[in-house]
């Protein structure tokens, strides 16, 4: 049975569709099956891997609408072990993915159950917000990522995200857990990130990774050659931490078992 992991931010630009696609790609290289789902209204997944409109045969929306089959809408990545769904490409209407998302969630629950027999982890993009997909989709999740970019302003991001994540858990999903925060696009020789990192992990404690993802040119080379930043320089230092990053994931487990209630909220109101 799988793993859905859902990767959550209240805002974009943090490195989160990154993350789906390059740790797809370290998990599928350790010998794992790994579908990507995107919930993304940007779609950037598909990009990602070089698929336009015209090579997908189905995607998120028609599949959950039942107008297509699973087996139509899972698309190959061209890597071994990684296959896609692709977010909204062949429908024009731009609010259909929360519409469905909210009215049609026993499909979405049927889904999960579906790949869940299929593949061994389930990536999932979520949109760059904390709205009614967000919501929706931590609800028929495992686990959870959130990525954190290493500048000041995210910091008051991630209050939201802990409240979002604790009412999820109290009133819908008890058994959702924390995979944890991922730390990115971060520079050691920046005072600014130093102080970030190390209120980051002063306030999250263990539920912070302990891989952090630099930043790196390679890793936002990914969409223009269509394949995750292992495949365009292994020994980068993109590639190298989202490697150890799927490393670091399969050594916990499968669970770190901490709750959005035991974090020090006060430490995170001084943000």
């Amino acid at each position: 049975m799988g793993e859905i992991i859902s990767i959550v931010s209240q805002k974009g630009g943090v490195g989160k569709t990154t993350t789906v696609v390059n740790l797809g790609a370290g998990l599928a290289a350790l010998g794992n099956r790994v579908l990507l789902i995107d919930f993304d209204p940007q779609a950037q997944i598909a990009s990602s891997f070089k698929f336009s409109k015209y090579d997908i045969r189905s995607d998120v929306s028609e599949l959950l609408l039942k107008k297509s089959k699973l087996k139509d809408a899972i698309h190959p990545a061209g890597v071994e072990n990684l296959f896609f769904i692709p977010g909204i490409f062949l429908s024009t209407n731009e609010d259909i993915l929360g519409k469905i998302t909210t009215e049609n969630n026993k499909q979405l629950v049927a889904l999960m159950k579906q790949v869940k027999l299929q593949f061994d982890y389930i990536l999932i993009d979520c949109p760059p917000s904390l709205g009614d997909v967000s919501a929706n989709v931590l609800k028929v999740s495992d686990s959870v990522i959130v990525p954190v970019q290493c500048e000041y302003y995210a910091l008051a991001t991630v209050r939201k995200v802990l409240q979002l994540i604790r009412d999820i858990k109290k009133n819908h999903n008890p058994k959702l857990i924390y995979r944890g925060f991922l730390i990115t696009m971060v520079d050691l020789r920046s005072k600014l990130s130093r102080f970030v990192l190390e209120r980051l992990r002063y306030t999250l404690k263990e539920l912070v990774f302990d891989t952090m993802i630099p930043r790196n040119i390679r890793l936002a080379e990914v969409p223009m050659f269509g394949k995750p930043v292992q495949f365009i320089d292994n020994n980068s230092r993109g590639a190298r931490s989202y490697s150890d990053l799927a490393k670091e994931i399969l050594n916990q487990d499968g669970t770190i078992e901490s709750s959005s209630s035991k974090i020090p909220f006060k430490n995170a109101e001084n943000f």
